[in-house]
């Protein structure tokens, strides 16, 4: 928690007093992320929604949020760790574009507590529970991240100088995260209409109501985040070229 406080200061980013406190209560819970709770025969939720619901008595709105954000975290730290292994020469690839559009797009209007989720999970404190050692996903891992090692000497060794280095770097994920969204023109894409909604692709390409139908809205999508000056008719394009492809496989 403190820790998250201090990002969270160190941004300076505007929040809501409501996005505030969710922030701060998914970084408290970060390490049941990965957890299951069984609350009924056969059914299962986040355990974090428990606690929060059942411990805590706080509303649905508050779990279902921090279910949210830990769904799209280790998805958000992969992002940045694509935008680190990239050349300053080099055009970011398609598929990191689209991939952080997919977690703006998941999180919505909370995509920037997301973002300032991230780095956290690289703190020792952030480790989850319930999984066994060596089975955490790259993103889940703190082991495997050279950062922790200094978080963990630096905890040790209460060294103000690397606790400063660590909170820097924390800050430099956030803001690179930020300016990818940004620079990618993702920062609105949670509220972007599809160039092409079903009721369309069933009248342009015959496209049969069903899964086939879900999975072309999606395509859309997926290309307009990828191509966000793009037009209709190049949409169109893609996505019958995707379609024909589908039906002859």
């Amino acid at each position: 928690m403190a820790a998250a406080e201090q990002l969270f200061k160190a941004v300076d980013t505007e929040l809501s007093v409501d996005s505030r406190r969710l922030f701060l209560l998914a970084a408290l819970l970060l390490p049941l992320r990965s957890m299951q709770y069984n609350f009924k025969a056969n059914k299962q939720q986040p355990a974090s929604a428990h606690v929060i619901r059942e411990s805590l008595k706080w509303r649905v709105k508050e779990a279902e949020g921090v279910a949210q954000l830990h769904g799209q975290v280790s998805q958000l730290a992969e992002v940045h760790n694509g935008l680190a292994g990239i050349a300053a020469a080099e055009a970011p690839p398609e598929q990191l574009r689209l991939h952080l559009g997919r977690c703006i797009r998941q999180l919505k209007a909370q995509w920037k507590l997301g973002v300032l989720l991230a780095p956290l999970l690289k703190l020792p404190a952030a480790t989850p529970l319930g999984i066994e050692p060596g089975t955490a996903a790259a993103g889940d891992s703190p082991q495997q991240s050279p950062q922790v090692v200094e978080a963990r000497a630096s905890s040790s060794s209460k060294d103000s100088a690397q606790q400063e280095q660590l909170l820097q770097q924390q800050v430099d994920e956030v803001r690179s995260l930020f300016a990818a969204a940004a620079g990618f023109e993702l920062e609105g894409c949670w509220q972007w209409k599809p160039l092409l909604d079903g009721k369309q692709l069933i009248n342009l390409l015959n496209v049969p109501k069903g899964p086939k139908l879900g999975q072309m809205t999606a395509a859309v999508m997926d290309w307009q985040l990828a191509h966000p000056q793009g037009s209709k008719e190049d949409c169109l394009v893609h996505v019958k070229a995707c379609y024909e492809r589908q039906a002859q496989s």
